[in-house]
């Protein structure tokens, strides 16, 4: 199952090719969206591409992307991950004490209810094409949470004391950032253009059984 622990830390748009050749996911009967699997290719049988969901799916599309949020909830409650010094005794414990709370129960909802979609990967002429797996990420999700996290560290940067020398250091650092206009400038370079397509917020990953069936 890929949720948001298995992305890449930065989330990359590479195109493979500029072909336009359109795959259609399909949940239960129900056409969830479409993607070109256009991304750069790191791994053998693994596809991934921007996802373009259908009109009026929103409720799939939650159910399709639920399982990092319920994961990050649990996480915030009490991380799955103890210490390495914990005896195998205090794991188990540990273990049985997560499993017991509400947390759990919402992770291992979130993951019934994703796997009830049954989705499946068509080709352009509508063939079923067999997967091991197919995910799909929230981009606005994963981006709030780096977001969060610049915030986080931002904000301890900002706490030093006016009379700390790091301070007077780090207003002359974000004045040479920002420079004279004392703005940021978002302009795209003239010479790249505009991007083609907007940043989509989903993206799929799938994991193929033949790697020949998606040239």
């Amino acid at each position: 199952m890929m949720t948001l622990a298995s992305w890449p830390r930065l989330i990359l748009r590479e195109i493979t090719s500029e072909a336009n050749v359109v795959y259609t996911v399909v949940s239960r009967g129900r056409v969830l969206g479409t993607t070109e699997l256009e991304y750069a290719r790191c791994m053998e049988r693994s596809r991934a591409g921007s996802f373009w969901p259908e009109p009026g799916v929103e409720n799939l599309m939650e159910i399709a992307v639920g399982v990092s949020p319920a994961l990050m909830t649990a996480y915030k409650a009490e991380s799955f991950d103890p210490p390495d010094d914990y005896d195998e005794r205090t794991r188990a414990a540990r273990a049985a004490r997560l499993k017991a709370t509400t947390e759990h129960a919402d992770v291992q909802s979130a993951y019934d209810r994703e796997e009830a979609l049954e989705l499946e990967l068509h080709g352009p002429d509508g063939s079923l094409i067999e997967t091991e797996d197919i995910g799909i990420g929230d981009t606005e999700f994963a981006l709030s949470l780096v977001n969060a996290e610049f915030e986080s560290e931002l904000d301890e940067d900002l706490a030093l004391d006016e009379n700390d020398p790091s301070f007077a250091e780090l207003q002359e650092l974000e004045q040479e950032l920002l420079g004279e206009d004392d703005e940021w400038s978002l302009d795209f370079d003239p010479e790249c253009g505009e991007p083609e397509k907007p940043f989509p917020r989903y993206q799929i990953f799938v994991r193929l059984i033949d790697e020949a069936d998606v040239p």
